[in-house]
């Protein structure tokens, strides 16, 4: 049975971006499938995502898709008074409907949704019919007037006529109902968990302004604080409708997006910790398909491969992948997965001149967003490690999983050329699961020509008697985890995040990255990737979760926007 949870918030309150991060943060901590319905449709599990924003290999529901189509229309529409909440509702309603397939259709055990129809409908109502900046003073409903409104909307209870001075015409909210019912849609129904998140108007306006964007004619001061003041009612009449137990008020005065979200799964757990069971780590190499060699031939003559894939995204790079059953890197992809050696001929991709179809190998828009990292990264680290060596600091590093650490050679190749005698203040910790043994013996051999002091731990970075051995180098200066947020379980990646922060200086950093999925995951998909996406503003909400500021974290993306460059400071706890 799924539980549904309505997440709801003045403008400003970050509830589309919580809503966003939460469902991968409960697959997580709790083992189980977990979804949002909103600003955008996800459905996560603990070791992989199901479904993401531009990622629908099962297909997505017509309903979310009318949503998507009312809330751009709704968005255009803002300042009419007449016609905008006529399309909000429609949006929120088509919302609630794509929130229950979702849920039938990945069986999935908390959905978690940016408003409902019914509770946001009441919320905000007050702004168009009577709004504060325009100077009405009409009496407000109270809670009991609206709870009124549940009874008369779901049950057909009628509304005392005292009540219904204070409220506006609800016969076509009511027919609404009886016809969603009718056509066995799941519309205009209230949720089983409701969280406000409270944030001062104030602070509200702040964080508007902040945007640099359009300011929506209710983002106002006085409308802003009629809404909240409508939120809280809300709250409380569904409190008295259904109960008091189900509702949660966080207030957002002084929480961190990763404090909140901390809030929001204590506040959950009780009721999903029967599900809660471990999750077990692939036995494969990271990065490595469930199906290799010959099997993924087989599967890309799939069905779904070749109509949802290869036809539908045949212009935004699919009609490459065919080429690499004719091309040598091609091939060595198919058998090795993205190894070690696999990126290695990615990344110096510039140092040989390549055939035709090993230049539509590389090409491939994910293997030109890994090649875009890295230079994105060797500028990035090479900037902070040469000013930390120049403030007169030992600089240690962590990086895990290492490759071939082309992301640190690189840069300190570069100050080495300049100031040699900054090498003897570095040490590098380097670790990975090299399945094919082709790292240890370069990355020793090159450290030592730079004069460095390296080590090398080849094993699993998540096991507990490996993070004992790099814990005996720590605190560090720079942690890089790189490359692995796409393939690692979620539950081990909140896990190392930890483990970085608890292991990292107060002044030292976190570099990291994710990937949002475009055309190459559905294809990964298809022919056996289990994989993990973040957006960037999703991702820095789940590095605060973890004891980073991923507010202030600088993000840099590379020329097609697929995979996002991350850097973080830690977050100041809150004992400290």
């Amino acid at each position: 049975m799924t539980l549904h949870v309505c997440i709801l918030g003045i403008d400003g309150s970050g509830k589309s971006t919580i809503s966003a991060a939460l469902p991968a943060i409960l697959a997580a901590e709790l083992g189980l499938v977990a979804g949002a319905a909103g600003e955008t449709f996800r459905v996560s599990d603990a070791d992989e995502d199901h479904l993401a924003p531009k990622f629908y290999p099962d297909g997505l529901p017509v309903s979310a898709r009318l949503t998507t189509r009312f809330k751009r229309k709704a968005k255009r529409l803002v300042d009419s008074r007449s016609l905008y909440p006529a399309f909000k509702i429609a949006q929120m309603i088509t919302q609630d409907i794509a929130a229950a397939a979702l849920a039938r259709r990945y069986r999935a055990r908390v959905i978690v949704s940016d408003g409902n129809a019914l509770l946001s409908a009441t919320g905000r109502a007050a702004n168009y019919l009577r709004a504060a900046s325009d100077g009405g003073h009409e009496p407000a409903p109270s809670a009991e007037d609206l709870r009124a409104v549940f009874s008369y909307i779901i049950e057909g209870t009628p509304i005392p006529p005292e009540t219904q001075r204070r409220l506006p015409r609800l016969q076509r909210a009511r027919a609404i109902y009886k016809l969603a019912g009718r056509l066995g849609l799941r519309a205009v129904w209230l949720p089983d968990v409701v969280i406000f998140l409270d944030l001062p108007p104030e602070i509200s306006i702040a964080r508007i302004a902040s945007r640099g964007k359009k300011v929506d004619r209710h983002e106002n001061l006085a409308d802003l604080a009629q809404a909240r003041e409508m939120y809280l009612k809300s709250l409380e009449a569904f409190g008295r409708y259904r109960s008091f137990e189900a509702t949660y008020r966080i207030p957002l005065d002084d929480l961190s997006p990763g404090d909140t979200i901390g809030a929001l799964v204590e506040a959950l757990r009780p009721y999903l910790l029967a599900d809660q069971e471990e999750t077990l780590a692939s036995k494969e190499p990271l990065g490595t398909s469930r199906r290799t060699g010959n099997a993924m031939r087989k599967t890309a003559l799939d069905h779904r491969y070749l109509i949802r894939y290869l036809l539908a995204k045949w212009f935004r790079g699919a009609w490459r992948e065919p080429t690499f059953l004719f091309s040598s890197l091609g091939r060595l992809f198919l058998d090795e997965g993205y190894s070690a050696g696999v990126m290695r001929v990615i990344y110096d991709q510039d140092e040989k001149r390549y055939g035709l179809l090993d230049r539509v190998f590389l090409e491939y828009p994910l293997h030109r967003a890994v090649y875009d990292r890295l230079q994105i990264l060797t500028r990035k680290i090479e900037a902070e490690l040469e000013a930390r060596l120049q403030a007169g600091r030992e600089v240690r590093i962590f990086t895990a999983p290492s490759g071939f650490a082309y992301d640190l050679f690189r840069p300190l190749e570069t100050i080495a050329g300049r100031v040699p005698e900054f090498m003897d203040r570095v040490e590098i910790v380097a670790t990975d699961l090299d399945p094919h043994e082709a790292l240890a013996g370069e990355l020793a051999q090159r450290a030592e020509k730079l004069g460095i002091r390296f080590t090398f731990l080849r094993g699993d970075m998540t096991d507990g008697e490996m993070r004992q051995r790099f814990e005996v180098k720590a605190p560090y200066d720079v942690a890089l985890f790189v490359g692995l947020s796409s393939w690692l379980p979620k539950p081990q990646i909140l896990d190392h995040l930890r483990w970085i922060r608890k292991n990292l200086r107060e002044d030292g950093l976190l570099v990291t990255d994710s990937f949002t999925p475009e055309a190459y995951a559905l294809s990964g998909r298809y022919v056996g990737y289990k994989a993990n996406y973040y957006e960037p503003e999703v991702y820095r909400v789940l590095v605060d979760y973890c004891g980073f500021d991923g507010l202030g974290a600088d993000v840099e993306s590379g020329r097609d926007r697929i995979n996002h460059v991350l850097i973080a400071s830690p977050r100041v706890r809150r004992d400290e």
